[in-house]
């Protein structure tokens, strides 16, 4: 993957705001010490526990390969816990042009997030994200800001289709609430861990915003996949 001006690579930029939607710069050098803190978490957690379900997703842009993004849902008596990671890297020439981290471990209980913790670098902008239930409303504090929401909100929640009937998410990388609407597309069949598969297509629409899902009959994610505007093409597929 071959990046040719200043222009690319703001384009990849915002390729990859349609996932976590949204960046906002914040360069404090705590933030360095909070990423690998958080990364730690991560690994080791999930490492610890018993995986329920995983996706484990190779990302595409233009039809090549730049890196993946893998999720694992972990059930309790009380709760589930989230984890996600991801690693982008393209390419110019010999040298690594842009590249994207993000590490995200999330508790909910019933059809509600109680916690959050986020981690980002995005090309060398990095962001933290956390928040919980408190009292009434869900508080979420990034670096520089702290937010206040109704106790019961959800995140782009990809593996479980119910998201798709919320009108507003949360940001997991600014910590913000972003409006969206969605709609079924059609039912479609596709290729999934190469076997030809049924599924069902929808899309999740906002500011800026375009991304395909496919589901299985039984509300297994399959696929995802997001248009720019400048019409290039970024794909989440299980090999």
């Amino acid at each position: 993957m071959s990046l040719n001006n200043e222009h690319g690579l703001n384009l990849m930029k915002n390729i990859f705001q349609q996932f976590i939607t949204g960046c906002n710069g914040l360069k404090h050098s705590i933030y360095r010490v909070a990423l690998v803190v958080s990364v730690g978490i991560f690994n080791s957690a999930q490492a610890s526990n018993s995986v329920d379900k995983s996706w484990d997703f190779k990302v595409y842009l233009d039809g090549d390969e730049i890196g993946f993004h893998n999720f694992s849902v972990v059930h309790k008596e009380t709760h589930q816990e989230i984890y996600s990671s991801a690693r982008f890297d393209v390419k110019f020439l010999f040298f690594n042009a842009y590249s994207y981290e993000h590490d995200n471990v999330e508790h909910w209980r019933g059809q509600c997030l109680k916690s959050i913790n986020a981690v980002t670098n995005d090309n060398g902008d990095r962001y933290n994200v956390s928040g919980q239930v408190d009292n009434d409303g869900f508080i979420v504090e990034t670096l520089d800001n702290k937010s206040s929401y109704q106790p019961c909100i959800k995140t782009f929640a990809y593996w479980d289709p119910d998201f798709l009937k919320e009108s507003r998410l949360l940001n997991s990388q600014t910590g913000e609430m972003v409006k969206v609407k969605s709609q079924f597309i059609g039912n479609e069949t596709m290729t999934h861990m190469g076997k030809e598969t049924e599924a069902r297509r929808y899309r999740l629409t906002g500011e800026n915003l375009q991304i395909d899902l496919w589901y299985s009959d039984d509300d297994q994610w399959l696929a995802l996949e997001s248009l720019t505007e400048g019409g290039r093409v970024v794909r989440y597929e299980i090999p």
